[in-house]
């Protein structure tokens, strides 16, 4: 007998050799380079989440059309508000940005975060 209840989804913040790597879109400063790993999707792709990593650098950080959860697993970070006030961010450390959110990214290192994003264009029509 096949069950189609849910399941629980592990997220694994280890292994990254899956990952699809990438680079900022909008770049300050460095060479950043990223990866991320999904780990989970739903809703036709509405509801995702899984693991992002960044190597150093500085980007622009637009988010139009989601809200997104993140949490640090490794490292540090700061994520600069449009008026400039700094947020530093390390292992342990959550925080939300918010649909419409236009500030950036600034890491010394590299940064590990969980991620869990929703999707909210279809939200609005």
């Amino acid at each position: 007998m096949t069950s189609s209840q849910p399941t629980l989804v592990p997220i694994e913040t280890q292994d990254l050799s899956q990952a699809k790597p990438g680079k900022p879109s909008r770049p300050i400063s460095g060479r950043t380079t990223y990866k991320t790993l999904e780990s989970f999707s739903a809703m036709g792709g509405q509801l995702s989440s899984g693991v992002w990593e960044a190597t150093a650098g500085a980007f622009r950080s637009h988010c139009a059309g989601y809200v997104e959860f993140c949490h640090i697993v490794e490292g540090s970070c700061r994520v600069v508000d449009p008026d400039g006030t700094i947020h530093s961010f390390g292992a342990g450390d959550s925080f939300v940005l918010p649909e419409g959110f236009a500030g950036h990214w600034e890491v010394d290192e590299r940064v590990k975060k969980v991620f869990f994003i929703t999707q909210t264009t279809s939200l609005h029509k």
